[in-house]
């Protein structure tokens, strides 16, 4: 299997035990108050002063935490995802919200885009795309979908001073600028061994540096960033980009 592909067995437990998200909230009107859609909402006004007729696509939409934020907001939007039963439990949360989004199975890295939109928004999707290649294909696509005055919202993490409390989990490595996670036996993994543990590439935590050069190589230039501190733990990279 892919190494993201591990995610839909996480959510088809959290679906088992009456979630309705990653971050197991039991009630859909609490996606609302997701970091990403606080992180969101402080400037969409500003970039989308009047709401209407604009088209949103949400990468790793998961159970639509953004997407049906968005729609809420107006914008007709799709969301897509990889796991089939985290695109079950989005259409399950728009249907008790009330609010119509579309919601669609697919990997990016073996799609091409075929639409284009004002708003594409990064629900921390690039750091669970490790190989640089695959990262590379993810950027093109975003480019090719956006209009010409689109914008891509990036919500990701990147490396901080302190990340102990992360790297306190017995699970996961850091080497470079990869992090390693150990998993079930029963992966079909193409697993390697990291400081004397079976691992596999789980995550591409970036310096804030190199996200930066990454984004200029791929076509994108920032226009507004924030760093969110989190004690222990990688920052929160976000920010508002256009095309070059």
């Amino acid at each position: 299997m892919k190494y993201y592909e591990m995610h839909e067995e996480v959510y088809k437990d959290l679906k088992d035990k009456g979630y309705v998200s990653w971050d197991k909230k039991k009630k859909a009107v609490d996606l609302f108050h997701h970091d990403i859609n606080i992180a969101l909402g402080k400037n969409l006004s500003k970039y989308f002063p009047k709401i209407k007729n604009y088209k949103a696509l949400d990468l790793g939409t998961g159970t639509g935490t953004v997407a049906l934020y968005l729609a809420k907001q107006g914008f007709e939007v799709t969301g897509y995802d990889m796991s089939s039963t985290a695109i079950e439990m989005a259409n399950e949360n728009a249907k008790s919200l009330g609010i119509e989004a579309d919601f669609e199975v697919k990997d990016i890295y073996t799609s091409d885009a075929s639409t284009k939109y004002d708003l594409v928004i990064d629900s921390s999707f690039f750091h669970c795309i490790v190989p640089k290649k695959e990262r590379e294909k993810c950027y093109s696509f975003v480019r090719k979908s956006l209009n010409e005055k689109g914008i891509f919202f990036m919500h990701t993490m990147i490396q901080s001073d302190d990340m102990s409390t992360m790297l306190s989990a017995k699970h996961l490595e850091l080497e470079g600028d990869i992090l390693w996670s150990t998993g079930r036996d029963s992966w079909d993994m193409d697993w390697e061994e990291v400081k004397g543990k079976r691992v596999f590439a789980h995550r591409r935590v970036l310096s804030l540096k190199n996200l930066e050069l990454e984004l200029k190589r791929n076509g994108f230039q920032i226009i507004e960033r924030e760093l969110q501190e989190n004690s222990g733990n990688p920052r929160t990279f976000i920010a508002w980009v256009t095309l070059c």
